[in-house]
């Protein structure tokens, strides 16, 4: 099946009657963030249903109908003239495959089980529209949907089948068969798991094996999962905390079932609800940034339900990440997408979000915008040893432009006072000079001279903005197209890029996400300022974290 692109439904719970609720542009990861009994988990029984043709049918779960959008393709028009033949409804195979290229195809199912097509566009084809319903729910059997519920455990169990149930049922046995049984790979265990966890829970702790063995529990012979910790006991994994179960769920989820023969083939896609219970933010970060990497890496698809706002700084600039904020309004519930700063802002409201959080992070680095983040975090990757983690380490906020002038770095002050926030500062500013004598703006220069009177690293840009440091090098490379010379040291970025990378002003996040791979030391290492800078920051993040 194609992958789904929007998915729109209504008469579910506390979602309307008598509108449809639609999740669209869905991605490889899709964040549902929102308050407990917001209605998140309603929505992934939705997602559930469109992707699992026997998804359960629960107590209450009768939802009025659901659509979901699927690109048009050959397969569609070959299976509507299956038959040979040459015009249906005054359509020919050549007019028909003309007219769906680039179209949505959109599909309603009714009751839980039926499906039709919807929408006028293909009148003329009368019956034959069927097959193209036989087509997309053929393909409906390619996918499987995997669960973790919010409530989740593992604890020792009896010899019984392989299984993995939503609440952490069989985990123990799916573990123990794959370690002692030949017809499995024990390494998948105790090798591919074993650094994914590791990958996820270092630098708090690091594992060197994951053991089974015969316990007696409550009276009865069961099997039981032991973590070894480097320099530590051996310990039971019933007798850990939740959150290390919880992440042995989600990779027991993506590396050991896809290796059981009845998932064998098939697209999976994951429903895991509420990931962030007992985990400590700086955990909640690596364990997002694992998933996200896995399922870009691996072609899977993602849906998170979520009340942490740790979830939103961690996808809300990935290219194939998308959030959704579900809110109750009245009663009813409404999903929104997440696009903008003030959506951003929106959900921190709604989740009840105190400042002080921010509280949590070593030192801030305030940045204008995503973009310079996305940057500063690849500087430190080619000119520095990159040791420090952002989350825990360090964080990143935004000032926006022209509200600088609302900040200060004084304690006591009428204005935004930076201290207060965190008392570990730096600040990065686009000059925006447009000739090398212009002068900076006095705002800039009133919290160059605050940070410096605070001893704190402040980096006024030496060409005009920011993305005055990137390589003609990488802009060539990641265009495909042969760029006459460097964008100068004062000329505005929009204007020089523009031909080559239509719309910049407005895709400043994705374009920089495309291009930062393709920024190397060595394509960067002459320009300006930039090495010095950077090295400069990085001592400063170092200070933090002594």
């Amino acid at each position: 099946m194609k992958e789904v692109v929007n998915i729109s439904f209504k008469g579910y719970k506390a979602f309307s009657d008598d509108e449809y609720v639609k999740i669209n542009n869905i991605s490889r990861v899709n964040v549902i963030i929102g308050k407990n009994n917001s209605g998140k988990t309603s929505l992934l029984d939705v997602v559930e249903l469109v992707y699992c043709e026997n998804a359960p049918i629960r107590a209450g779960f009768e939802v009025d109908s659901v659509c979901f959008d699927i690109p048009f393709d050959n397969e569609v028009v070959n299976n509507v003239f299956r038959n040979g033949l040459s015009g249906i409804g005054g359509w020919s195979k050549e007019s028909l495959r003309q007219y769906i290229d680039g179209k949505l195809f959109s599909i309603k199912i009714k009751g839980n089980k039926s499906m039709e097509v919807t929408g006028s566009e293909l009148k003329g084809l009368g019956d034959y529209i069927n097959g193209i319903v036989k087509t997309f729910n053929s393909r409906r059997h390619l996918y499987k949907f995997r669960k973790i519920s919010a409530e989740r455990s593992i604890n020792p169990e009896a010899e019984a089948e392989i299984r993995l149930d939503s609440n952490g049922e069989g985990a123990t046995n799916l573990i123990r068969v794959f370690i002692n049984d030949c017809n499995y790979d024990e390494t998948i265990i105790e090798s591919e798991l074993l650094e994914a966890l590791n990958y996820i829970m270092m630098p708090e702790a690091e594992y060197e094996s994951i053991r089974v063995q015969q316990v007696n529990y409550s009276g009865t012979l069961c099997w039981e999962v032991f973590l070894q910790e480097k320099g530590m006991q051996r310990v039971p994994l019933s007798k850990t905390g939740s959150g290390i179960k919880t992440i042995v769920l989600v990779l027991l989820n993506l590396l050991v079932i896809p290796q059981i023969e009845e998932y064998k083939g098939y697209k999976l896609v994951y429903g895991f609800e509420e990931l962030e219970n007992n985990l400590h933010p700086a955990l909640q970060r690596r364990l997002f940034e694992y998933l996200y990497t896995f399922a870009v890496e691996r072609d899977i698809i993602l849906f998170l339900t979520t009340h942490s706002h740790i979830a939103i700084n961690a996808f809300f600039d990935k290219e194939e990440a998308n959030i959704f904020h579900v809110i109750k309004d009245n009663g009813v519930a409404k999903i929104k997408g997440i696009e903008t700063h003030i959506d951003k802002t929106e959900i921190l409201d709604d989740l009840d979000v105190k400042a002080s959080d921010l509280l949590q992070a070593n030192g801030i680095i305030w940045v204008e915008g995503p973009s310079d983040r996305i940057y500063i975090k690849r500087w430190l990757e080619i000119f520095t040893e990159d040791q420090f983690v952002e989350g825990k380490d360090y964080q990143f906020l935004y000032y926006g432009g022209r509200l600088l002038s609302q900040y200060s770095a004084q304690e006591e002050t009428e204005l935004i006072s930076i201290i207060t926030t965190n008392r570990n500062a730096a600040i990065v500013i686009d000059s925006d000079k447009r000739t090398r004598n212009a002068a900076v703006n006095d705002t800039k220069k009133r919290i160059v001279q605050e940070f410096k009177d605070l001893n704190m690293f402040s980096w006024v840009t030496k060409g005009k903005e920011i993305e005055n440091y990137l390589p003609k090098n990488a802009i060539e490379t990641m265009v495909g197209m042969t760029i006459q010379e460097e964008c100068g040291q004062y000329a505005l970025f929009p204007d020089y890029v523009e031909k080559y990378y239509k719309n910049f002003s407005y895709r400043k996040v994705p374009f920089a996400n495309q291009i930062k791979d393709h920024i190397t030391s060595e394509n960067s290492i002459e320009i300006l300022d930039l090495k010095k800078q950077i090295e400069n920051l990085y001592k400063q993040i170092e200070k933090w974290n002594k």
